[in-house]
Parts: structure tokens; sequence; C-alpha cells
């Protein structure tokens, strides 16, 4: 169990290290500069793009907003310096947000932010009964698993985004960052618009019934699809007695039983379940979809079978599934333009946690006991260090025969971070890089079109 008591993966002295000798500061640049490098001589680039961006410093517990820096050096140096706990990325502005108190509020306005999304663990203690609050294990993390997938699969197919990066949050939930063109220049009430799209309505809150009935007697596309992508990770991680044991015991199953909304059905269904007391979680499930389908093979008696709604039980399924898989959004971190975000490669001071980033063709693969610590990367680096003095004892002088090809090996190359870090470009800025490629020759082509230079 990750317990709120990780304190000792963290400490002041080895944030140090770690923004000195570690930090991916070229990658977070070259990601959040979108191709605007101040230092390269192009007249389409913005050169002050990257000094309009947006971020916070979170020092001793004091949140820090509206901090810019002109160019990487800047940006590296304010990092080293003030050594912030917490590093949150917002928008990009109409002008340096450092300068935001001598510009009108008028004319200081969000021009572009990444459509995010922010997933916390949380927000599942209703359903999840191994762990509550900020802990975690691995019976409720594959919770972030099935957000993801159903996330991911619907901003792709549903609104054709192509670059988006999912990071762990470095305790107990996932970051989703979306970053196509497109999507950065979504005003808030269309952010707002696929917040709603993304959110489906459970339960029988007041006044919800009838809504959550239609909607689930007529599934929209993306419902059906999300259902056939969530209902084997339901019998996977729900049902199961390895996962949280919803249809393994009698207690948990009986609450199931008790809500469906057909009493024929449902006697059928706990009369055998009593008879097999050693079926499985997946086992049951499978029998409750069998009774609960219009294919039913039960030899009841004819005139009791027409009377039964398959519809409604089919919509009762759904819900069931959707209620403990379907994907928790904090909507006010996806809706504003300037709501800020956990910065990717930042320290968990919790935990101590990397925030790394989530291969989402590999999502069921993650194991957030398994991320580095920043004590763990220092670990690493002394390991390989000490390991290297030993390879080298003995060598002449004289000799160039230093260690390997001579070559001098770079720290974060010393350590697990570099796979992390090789994930960030293989999962996501590899692609996001021809995609600005792309769009730098687009605007080429304008521009020469324009001053008729062919």
């Amino acid at each position: 169990l990750m317990s709120e008591n990780s304190i000792q993966e963290f400490s002041t002295e080895l944030l140090k290290v770690y923004y000195s000798r570690l930090f991916p500061y070229e990658e977070i640049f070259n990601w959040l500069s979108y191709g605007n490098d101040s230092s390269m001589e192009r007249n389409y680039i913005e050169k002050d793009f990257f000094n309009r961006r947006e971020w916070s410093f979170t020092i001793d517990d004091i949140y820090i907003r509206y901090q810019s820096f002109r160019d990487k050096s800047e940006f590296i140096s304010a990092i080293q310096k003030r050594q912030p706990h917490k590093i949150d990325i917002g928008a990009v502005f109409s002008a340096p947000p450092k300068d935001h108190t001598t510009i009108k509020p008028e004319l200081f306005k969000t021009k572009e932010r990444e459509l995010v999304f922010d997933i916390d663990m949380t927000d599942y203690d209703g359903v999840r009964n191994c762990c509550t609050g900020a802990n975690i294990c691995l019976k409720c993390w594959p919770y972030m698993t099935m957000a993801l997938k159903v996330v991911d699969k619907t901003l792709r197919e549903d609104f054709g985004f192509k670059n988006i990066l999912w990071v762990y949050s470095g305790r107990r939930g996932i970051h989703c960052w979306c970053c196509d063109l497109e999507a950065r220049l979504l005003p808030n009430d269309a952010r707002g618009a696929i917040v709603e799209y993304l959110s489906v309505h459970t339960g029988s809150g007041e006044g919800s019934d009838k809504k959550t009935k239609q909607s689930f007697q007529q599934p929209h596309p993306m419902m059906k699809r999300s259902y056939e992508t969530l209902e084997p990770l339901f019998v996977k991680y729900i049902a199961e007695e390895s996962g949280q044991g919803l249809l393994a015991h009698k207690d948990r199953y009986m609450k199931v039983l008790n809500s469906l909304p057909n009493e024929v059905i449902r006697k059928e269904i706990y009369n055998h379940f009593e008879s097999n007391p050693t079926l499985s979680g997946g086992e049951r499930w499978e029998y409750i979809v069998l009774h609960t389908s219009p294919s039913n093979p039960s030899t009841g008696k004819k005139q009791k079978r027409m009377k039964i709604d398959y519809t409604e039980l089919e919509a009762w399924r759904y819900e069931l599934v959707f209620t403990h898989c379907y994907p928790r959004l904090d909507a006010n971190v996806s809706k504003m333009q300037n709501h800020l975000l956990k910065s990717p490669f930042c320290i968990h001071p919790k935990t101590g946690r990397v925030c790394v980033p989530i291969d989402p063709a590999k999502a069921e693969d993650f194991d957030p006991f398994s991320v580095p610590t920043v004590r763990s990367l220092c670990m690493e680096i002394d390991r390989f260090d000490r390991g290297k003095k030993l390879d080298t004892e003995g060598i002449d002088d004289n000799k160039d025969e230093s260690y390997g090809s001579g070559e001098k090996v770079q720290d974060m190359a010393k350590t697990s971070l570099q796979g992390a870090v090789d994930l960030f470009h293989k999962a996501f800025m590899n692609d996001l890089s021809a995609s600005l490629r792309k769009q730098q020759r687009d605007q080429m082509d304008k521009v020469a079109a324009y001053s008729g230079d062919f």
C-alpha cells in the first residue's frame, strides 16, 4: 500500500540534485514552445511564445502564479534557483504573465491552452472497497487504467485529436494533455461541451432517474463503444475476487441483484448463485449477461418471458458497468483555459515519485509502485558512479581506455528516468514534432505564396 507516510522519499536536498542533474528541461521546453524557439531565425515563429506561458511554483506551501520565462536558459535558471516543490503549467497569454500587473485587464487574455483532464482516485471512493482517500493499491489502480482507455479512445476517434500525453500524477491519479493545435485553441464553452460529452450520469439522484434511464436505454454510439471497452475490464478488475470482488461474495452480489429491475430474472439468477456457491465473479457475470439478454435460455413460462423488457435489463447492465468503471473527471480542470495543471516530470512532495508519462497503448502494464522516486534516482546515480569507479581502477592512465567508449555518461542515462523520457518521445513527442514540422512547412508555403517567392 502506498500510504501518506512516504515523506522519506522526498527532501529539499534530493530535489536540488534532481533539478541540477536529472530534470528534462530540454523535453519540457521543446514541447511547450511548439516549435517557437526564439533562438531560431524563422519569420513564421512567434519568438515570444514561450515567454507568454504561465507557470506556477509552489515553494514552502506558498503558491506563486504568473511566472514566465523568456527562453530555455531563463526557465532552467529559475527552477534551479527557486527549487519549487511543485510546478504547475498554465495557459499562453497575450502578454508575459509576469507583467500582468502592469497590463490593463482587457489586454491580458488567454490565447491558447492544452485541453487537459484530471482523474483522481478519491472520486472512486464510493465504489472501491480496498482503499480510501489518498491511498491506492494494485486492486484499485485499474480504475485509472479504465478511465485512460475510454478518454483516450474518445478523444482520438470522436474528436480526431492525435497528440495526447498521459502522465501519472505522482500519487493517486492521472493527467491528460491534448496538444493538437485545434485543442489548444478551443474556447471555454467548447471545452465545457467536450467535458459534457464525456460525462455519463449514473445513479439515482433526486430528479435524475428518468434522465439516467433514457440515456442507458438508448445509448449513444460513444457509450456503446465505451461499454465494449469496459465490460471485459469490469469482469477482470471489478467482478473477480482478484479485483474489487463485486460478484465474488454474497454480501456484495446481493446488492447488485437487488437493483435488477425484473423480479422474475432476479430470482432465476439468485437461485443459480445459491445452487452454485463456488462460482467465480466472472462466471456470475457471464450468467447475469446471458439471463438479461433476449437470447435468455431460461425455461420459464412463455407468458412470463414475453413480459420481460430486455431493453430495460440491458440498460441496467450498462449502468452497472458505467457506475463502477466509467471515468470520473474533474470538470473544472478541463473547462477553463486559465486552469493550471501539474507539470510532467516534477516530483510529488508527498510520495517523492516522479510524474512520469504513461503509454496509452500499454496502460494495463503501468504500475504506480514501480515509478522511481527522487531518492531512488539519486541512489541509481551513486550506484552507477561507484560501479564505474571500480571498473576503471587498475587501467593504465597512459592508455586511452577510460570507461566504455571514453564518452561521459549523462546522469539521466545512469537512471531509470531515462526510460520515462524515452517513452515521452516515443508515445508523444515524436508524433507532435512531426505535426509541428508539417504545420511549419504549410506556414512557409503560405509566406512564399504571399511574397511571390516560389
